[in-house]
């Protein structure tokens, strides 16, 4: 990528999370327990480690400010109940996506390390005194694979339960999963309600604009885009009359009808007195900072002598 200057602009209203959605985030963490991180294993720098609990608060799993527009994912709440007797022991283990975790819960059970998999968000030998329980919360949006094992109360049997957790992205879904241990075995209960789901708002637009060059033969409009750190990010190549033509981003307008974000960006005049005679090619960077949610869809257009064309589209996945 060419040297590029940067070139801010605002659509409406400028605001940090703080500003904007600080009343929605601090309503969020207040329903949902925060991780010490003192507590908390980072041996391995990951985000997928579950903080220790103090006296009754929950076993988190993740870590909430790597969550992308926390509003859109409410945690989901997993309890374990012990309905049985007599105190016991569970091991649980928590996995996702086939597997690919490679945190550690913090644990100590050093004589159980090697049977243990390697690959799982938690796993750990846990106690619950008769008639109570202990939650878990899986605060990343993914899907998760949740094992329990269990000895009945005199000790004579086990039982072990798989259950899976869906969570799709942005589902804007609050959910629970009890599972409950007694002398007859294990059993589960899932529930789950629908909250109000963000709408994206631009917060903010800026765009780099690279040296314009000759256009090669093969040279041409193009453009991708990508969704990263709550924003949606367009590279591309624009054609102008001369390379000594500026760029400017004339439009990052959030459509709610269509659930779509469309980027234009405008060719404008030439900005030198001498100027190589030749088509010119710009490459450019825009750059559109969003609160609520990733669209479900992004246009990307190009202006040129008032004529308007979209170059690209993409929809979002999590994928």
């Amino acid at each position: 990528m060419r040297r590029r200057d940067l070139l801010a602009g605002t659509t409406g209203a400028i605001c940090g999370l703080a500003g904007c959605t600080g009343s929605t985030f601090e309503r969020l963490q207040s329903e949902r327990p925060d991780i010490d991180d003192e507590s908390a294993d980072s041996s391995d720098g990951t985000d997928r480690d579950a903080a220790e609990p103090e006296a009754d608060d929950p076993i988190v799993v993740g870590d909430p400010d790597e969550v992308p527009f926390l509003a859109a994912h409410p945690p989901h709440e997993l309890e374990l109940r012990n309905e049985g007797e007599t105190d016991r022991t569970i091991s649980v283990e928590i996995t996702t996506d086939g597997g690919d975790g490679g945190g550690s819960d913090g644990g100590d059970s050093e004589d159980s390390s090697d049977e243990r998999d390697d690959n799982a968000l938690l796993e750990r030998d846990l106690d619950i005194a008769a008639g109570e329980a202990l939650e878990l919360v899986l605060v990343e949006p993914r899907s998760y694979t949740v094992t329990v094992a269990t000895s009945s109360d005199d000790g004579t049997s086990q039982s072990t339960v798989t259950d899976g957790v869906d969570r799709r992205p942005f589902d804007c879904t609050r959910s629970r999963t009890s599972i409950a241990l007694s002398e007859s075995g294990v059993q589960t209960e899932s529930t789950s309600t629908s909250i109000p789901c963000p709408v994206p708002e631009v917060t903010d637009a800026s765009l780099a604009v690279g040296e314009g060059e000759c256009a090669g033969r093969t040279d041409g409009d193009g453009a991708t885009v990508e969704f990263a750190d709550e924003a949606v990010v367009v590279d591309g190549d624009i054609g102008t009359p001369t390379p000594c033509h500026g760029l400017s981003l004339a439009d990052a307008a959030y459509d709610e009808g269509g659930d779509v974000l469309t980027v234009t960006v405008a060719v404008g005049e030439q900005e030198a007195d001498n100027c190589t005679d030749c088509l010119g090619v710009v490459d450019y960077e825009a750059r559109i900072d969003l609160s609520g949610r990733y669209p479900n869809r992004v246009e990307v257009h190009h202006r040129s002598d008032e004529e308007d064309q979209q170059i690209t589209a993409a929809e979002y996945s999590a994928d």
